[in-house]
């Protein structure tokens, strides 16, 4: 009788560890892990801290910090989202105004933006909290839809 029940609490915990190995991997398709490499999002985020990035173009909404891979180097980059192709660019005396705060355009980035004046479809409007050392949409365009990775879900305080 006791191997009996012996098989039983072993068939038990086989099928709870492949049920609980069904879920990890499957929230691992959902979820990505990234560390911050740059400085452009301080103070909200720190060159080094590990963020929780949850995948899916379509979840990015105004506001939200996101991953995407850079046009210039293939990189994952992370940055917020200020502008989306809804949204119609507003510049004011060298300022980029939006729901979420103004950033500085040098006279270049203002000449581009000042002529493109919307987005195109789908596409999103990133720059770094840290304006003044953010490499960004500002210098290299929109995102485009397909080179969107998730949005920041978790940080880690870094330190």
């Amino acid at each position: 009788m006791s191997s009996r029940r012996c098989s039983l609490l072993t068939f038990r915990s086989i099928i709870t560890v492949l049920f609980l190995s069904a879920i990890l991997i499957s929230a691992g398709s959902q979820f990505m892990l990234i560390k911050i490499r740059e400085d452009s999002m301080t103070p909200t985020l720190a060159n080094g801290q590990w963020v929780v990035v949850l995948r899916g173009a379509g979840r990015i909404r105004l506001g939200d910090i996101a991953v995407f891979v850079s046009p210039l180097d293939q990189e994952l980059v992370v940055k917020r989202c200020v502008l989306n192709s809804d949204e119609r660019l507003v510049i004011e005396h060298g300022w980029l105004i939006t729901p979420w705060g103004r950033w500085y355009l040098t006279g270049p980035q203002w000449d581009r933006l000042d002529e493109e004046r919307s987005l195109p479809k789908g596409s999103l409007f990133m720059v770094g909290d840290n304006q003044f050392q953010s490499f960004d949409s500002r210098n290299y365009g929109y995102v485009p839809p397909e080179s969107l990775i998730g949005r920041v879900l978790f940080r880690r305080n870094h330190g």
